[in-house]
């Protein structure tokens, strides 16, 4: 076994036992089995539920090693979204690590649900039983900061493969986002300017 090779072996091993130490405390358990996840879109109600495939209660299904669901607070369409994602164990390290880094906003008791919650949206990932993902189960969470998931996994791109009109409708509505809080802080600095050179005018 070359030097390489048996070092990698060793950060293998050492990076295994940390996880396994740390299991009783991560939300995620670290294994390669299986898990049935639901699989839908839910639209909010002013759009036609013919659109997508709703999340009702015969909502189809897939299985990776873990299942996820995203809420969006302010999407123009899309409403909620879950699916299942393969992490591989680095993925798990790293998101571990991310975990032991972010700030924590809220646990409950016995959380099996891993949640980043962000000015926009809301994203969970679980694996300790099927469909823990659907929007109808109530389990513990813990949720923490944006960041938890940076450089693990990218939803938009699993999200895109069930509605591919996802990246195209999302994409626009963050463009018109950002265009307006542009527009409105341009507004308000100039009615600030405004107001100060009134008054400044009355002093004279």
């Amino acid at each position: 076994m070359s030097r390489k090779n048996g070092f990698t072996v060793v950060y293998m091993f050492i990076l295994f036992s940390i996880l396994r130490v740390t299991c009783e405390e991560f939300e995620l358990e670290n294994t390669e089995a299986l898990v049935e996840c639901v699989q839908c879109v839910q639209l909010w109600r002013s759009a036609s539920a013919k659109e997508g495939k709703v999340c009702t209660s015969g909502a189809s299904t897939c299985r990776g090693n873990a299942c996820f669901m995203r809420q969006c607070k302010h999407c123009p369409v899309y409403q909620y979204m879950s699916g299942c994602v393969n992490f591989t164990p680095w993925q798990l390290a790293d998101l571990e690590m991310n975990r032991r880094t972010s700030e924590l906003r809220m646990r409950r008791v016995g959380a099996v649900l891993l949640c980043e919650d962000t000015f926009n949206q809301t994203t969970c990932v679980c694996n300790r039983r099927d469909k823990c993902n659907s929007i109808h189960s109530r389990l513990p969470f813990a949720t923490y900061s944006e960041g938890l998931f940076r450089g693990v996994v990218n939803f938009d791109t699993i999200i895109a493969a069930i509605d591919p009109r996802y990246l195209e409708v999302m994409s626009g509505y963050h463009f018109r986002f950002l265009a307006s809080s542009s527009s409105s802080s341009s507004s308000s600095f100039s009615s600030s300017i405004a107001i100060i050179l009134f008054f400044l005018f009355l002093s004279h």
